[in-house]
């Protein structure tokens, strides 16, 4: 048994890419064929990998899904630039720092983008924003830090 017909889907979240491919060679009375496909890795980008989920759908026929988190460039958004948004109001002890996202991948949830594209800034490091908006078509992620001058 291999995997054949494998289909790079759309992005899920940061560096990954959801895969899928159909079990080849197995035989259509087969009585363990869901757990055939659990146990037998797919190669992407060089590396093996299990699947998350295994579907029989009957006929003969297993479909394998993957969530693939290596080497994956086009669900890799970015940082590009912040704001300092000034304390978030007189003796708060905190500052409010914006974000705005680039290169999100097309058709992804923006909101999963924001909340799990990492970003370091003033020392520290975040692995995605704290509150994520959009606001004229663009996406936005909003930080607050501790600041003993606010």
């Amino acid at each position: 048994m291999f995997w054949d017909q494998v289909e790079a889907h759309h992005c899920t979240t940061y560096a990954t890419r959801e895969y899928s491919a159909v079990l080849a060679n197995l035989p259509v009375d087969y009585p363990h064929r869901v757990e055939a496909c659990k146990e037998i890795p797919l190669e992407v980008h060089g590396m093996s990998y299990l699947p998350k989920h295994c579907e029989d759908q009957g006929s003969g026929v297993v479909i394998g899904r993957w969530e693939i988190n290596h080497n994956e460039p086009d669900c890799v958004p970015f940082w590009n630039w912040f704001k300092d948004k000034g304390c978030t109001s007189e003796r708060s002890g905190r500052r409010r720092f914006e974000h705005y996202l680039e290169n999100l991948p097309y058709g992804g949830d923006w909101r999963e983008f924001c909340a799990t594209t990492p970003v370091s800034f003033h020392g520290m490091h975040f692995p995605g924003a704290q509150i994520c908006f959009q606001y004229n078509l663009g996406t936005y992620g909003h930080w607050e830090i501790e600041d003993n001058s606010c």
